[in-house]
C-alpha cells in the first residue's frame, strides 16, 4: 500500500470516527429505557457507514450490539457496550501517546490489519507443547470464521488461530480439538498478544489432557488481561476437576472443588452430563460476558470428548 493510499484511509477511518462519536452521543442523549423495541437497522445502519470508511472490525463490533440478549438489565449491557467503544474511539484519537503494544490493540479492534507475512517475519516466536482445547465456527456476510484456541503445556499460555472460508471454500482443519501438538506460533501484536500463526511443526498432533485451572484462577487469568486489553469479548478457559452443575433458578453452572462456578451458555448440555455422570472432567470453553460456552471436555476414564 502506498504512503498516499495509507493517508487517505487514515483520513477516512478519521471521519467515520468522529461520526460514530457523536452517534454514540446521541443514543445515550435520547435514552435507553425503549432501545430494546429498537429496530436492528439502528445498529446496521452505523456500521454500513464504518464499512465505508474502512473500519471493518469496529463495523462488526456495532452490527454485534443488534445480536445482544434482551433481558432484564439490557440497557445497562447496551450502555457498557457504548462507553467501551467511545474509549476505543478516544484512544485512537490518542494514539501518539499510547504504548506500542495498545497502540497496536487500536489499529487491530478498528480494522487495521497486519499482513501475516509481517507476522511471521517479526511477531513474537513461542515454542510449546500446545492443546488445542476447542474451536467453533461462525457465519457472518457469507464468510464463515472458525477460531480454534491453544494453551501451552510450558508457558500456560493462550494461543487463537483463526481462518476464514467464503462459500465453497473450506476452513483450516488442521489443528484437531483434544489433542496436542509440538509447534512454534507467531503471535500478532498487541497489548494482550493472543491471535497466533502457526509458523512450524515439529511431528504429529497426539492425545492428551490439558492442565487445567480453578474457576478463582481463570478469573485473576481473565482479569489481568482485560487490563491489558479492555475490548477483550473471548477468553479461552480450561478448568480442572469441576462437575455440571444446576443453581435454583434452574441454570448450569461449571462448579469446582472449591464451590465457585461459572455460569454455562449452551443450547445442549447433555453430552457434557453423559460424559461426567455427576464427576469431575476438565473442561474447556470459550468464556464471554454472556458465560461460558463450553466446547471439549476430558475424562479420566472416557477421554476427550468434543462439546
Amino acid at each position: 500500500m502506498s504512503k498516499r493510499t495509507e493517508e487517505r484511509r487514515a483520513r477516512r477511518v478519521e471521519d467515520g470516527l468522529t461520526e460514530l462519536d457523536q452517534w454514540l452521543r446521541d443514543q445515550v442523549a435520547h435514552g435507553l429505557a425503549q432501545a430494546d423495541k429498537a429496530p436492528y437497522r439502528v445498529w446496521d445502519d452505523a456500521a454500513r457507514r464504518l464499512v465505508d470508511a474502512q473500519a471493518g472490525a469496529l463495523a462488526g463490533q456495532v452490527r454485534g450490539l443488534a445480536a445482544l440478549p434482551r433481558r432484564p438489565g439490557w440497557p445497562d449491557r447496551l450502555l457498557e457496550e457504548y462507553a467501551l467503544l467511545r474509549l476505543l474511539v478516544r484512544a485512537h484519537r490518542r494514539r501518539d501517546e499510547l504504548p506500542e503494544g495498545l497502540r497496536d490493540t487500536v489499529r487491530a479492534r478498528i480494522g487495521f490489519t497486519v499482513p501475516q507475512e509481517e507476522v511471521l517475519a517479526g511477531g513474537e516466536r513461542v515454542r510449546d507443547l500446545w492443546w488445542v482445547i476447542g474451536s467453533r465456527d461462525t457465519a457472518q456476510d457469507l464468510l464463515t470464521t472458525r477460531r480454534v484456541w491453544l494453551r501451552g503445556r510450558r508457558t500456560g499460555r493462550p494461543g487463537l488461530v483463526l481462518s476464514f472460508a467464503a462459500p465453497g471454500t473450506s476452513l483450516d482443519a488442521s489443528l484437531v480439538a483434544g489433542t496436542r501438538v509440538d509447534a512454534e506460533l507467531a503471535f500478532y501484536p498487541g497489548s494482550q498478544p493472543l491471535r497466533a500463526l502457526v509458523a512450524e511443526r515439529y511431528g504429529p498432533a497426539e492425545p492428551g489432557t490439558p492442565d487445567g485451572t480453578s474457576v478463582q484462577g481463570f478469573l485473576d487469568e481473565h482479569a489481568a488481561a482485560l487490563a491489558n486489553d479492555p475490548w477483550l469479548d473471548r477468553w479461552p478457559a480450561t478448568l480442572r476437576n469441576v462437575r455440571p452443575a444446576r443453581a435454583e433458578g434452574g441454570g448450569l453452572y461449571a462448579a469446582d472443588e472449591a464451590g465457585d462456578a461459572l455460569p454455562l451458555r449452551t443450547g445442549d448440555p447433555w453430552r457434557l452430563l453423559a460424559l461426567s455422570g455427576g464427576g469431575p472432567v476438565t473442561l474447556a470453553g470459550e468464556w464471554s460476558p454472556r458465560g461460558l460456552r463450553p466446547l471439549a471436555a476430558w475424562h479420566r476414564d472416557e477421554g476427550a470428548a468434543v462439546l
